[in-house]
Parts: C-alpha cells; sequence; structure tokens
C-alpha cells in the first residue's frame, strides 16, 4: 500500500490520559507546524495557529482550566475543579488550536478557512505518527470560555478550536470506526431529460 494511505489508515486517536513519554522538542514541533501549514489555504490567509504550551507553564494553563470549568457551572465541586486542572496536564505535549476567521473576507468564505483549518490538524496528525506519538483533539463548550479566551490572548475573529494531546503511547489503540465508503462517496448524474 502506499506509506501516505498506510499512515492515513493508521491514525488513531489515544485519550490524552494515556499518552507518556517526554515533550515533542522544538524541532519536533516545527516539523509539525510545517506540516500544517502545508495545507490548502485559498487566499493564503493562514487562518490555522497553533501554540505549544511550555512544559513549565501546564501548571499556570491547569488553574486556567479550573477557571474555565468554574465559568461553565459556577457551583462546580472540588472534585470538578481537579479533573479541569487534569485535563491540563495529561499528556506530555499540549498545543492549543487557535483558528483566525475572517467572516468578512470578499473572496473566502469562512467556511473555506475552517476547511484550511481541519486540513492542517490532519496533516499535524499525521505527522505525529512519523514522530512515533499518538495524539487526540480534545475541544468542548469550555474552549469558548473568557478564561481561556483571555489566557491566550484572543481576538474578536480568533476562535480556540481546541487542543491536540500530543505523547507515546505503547500497544495498539482501539481500531477506529470508520464510515463506510458508500456513505461518503456518491456519483452526481445529470437529471433526466436535460
Amino acid at each position: 500500500m502506499n506509506p501516505i494511505l498506510t499512515a492515513i489508515h493508521a491514525r488513531r486517536s489515544v485519550s490524552p490520559r494515556r499518552l507518556t513519554g517526554r515533550a515533542l522538542s522544538i524541532e519536533e514541533l516545527t516539523t509539525l507546524a510545517e506540516a500544517a501549514a502545508a495545507a490548502p489555504d485559498h487566499g493564503n490567509l493562514g487562518p490555522l495557529h497553533l501554540i505549544a504550551v511550555a512544559p513549565e507553564d501546564r501548571a499556570a494553563l491547569a488553574e486556567v482550566f479550573a477557571r474555565a470549568a468554574l465559568e461553565a457551572d459556577p457551583a462546580a465541586s472540588a472534585e470538578d475543579l481537579g479533573r479541569a486542572r487534569d485535563r491540563a496536564l495529561a499528556a506530555p505535549t499540549l498545543i492549543a488550536i487557535v483558528a483566525r476567521i475572517d467572516d468578512r473576507h470578499p473572496a473566502v468564505p469562512a467556511s473555506e478557512q475552517w476547511i484550511s483549518v481541519g486540513a492542517g490538524l490532519q496533516n499535524a496528525l499525521l505527522v505525529l505518527e512519523t514522530l512515533g506519538c499518538r495524539g487526540r483533539i480534545v475541544s468542548g463548550r469550555r474552549v469558548a470560555s473568557q478564561a481561556l479566551r483571555s489566557a491566550f490572548g484572543l481576538t474578536e475573529a480568533e476562535h480556540l478550536a481546541g487542543f491536540i494531546a500530543i505523547g507515546a503511547f505503547e500497544g495498539d489503540p482501539k481500531p477506529a470506526r470508520r464510515r463506510a465508503t458508500e456513505s461518503v462517496l456518491s456519483i452526481w448524474r445529470r437529471p433526466e431529460g436535460r
């Protein structure tokens, strides 16, 4: 099989709690960013921006995660806040996914900009496989919290789409459920009589 197809079909997400090992080096982060930047990008707008959280600042981010949890639920228990903090510390590397979307661009609709963001993320996830790592995109309603938006200094046009949790994983991940080809692909035919 073609090596690109092999990598695509082998890619699996792994829970951040199960990821171990060391944080990615700056060289590895650069390789990941180069792959993300190779995604289709109509108008060269560069809507995808990745922010790697420095290992020494993960504890500070854990406190921001706790504030985001309180923002979502002011009655959150100490246990809830502890779980929120743990999410920021779960994998060796954590990268924030920021989408810079220009809703008023005259030639490139927002939908195309979001497609570029997704394509860049897929490239990044595939590169992780070549680095001997696994990754998982984690998101949820808390990524829109004021606590996280403020911590990452986001503007009105920027969206925190989630995080990529990255680390090593021993063993084989669970098989992924993939959609049947016929649910993805159909063939258009001109209507009869036209």
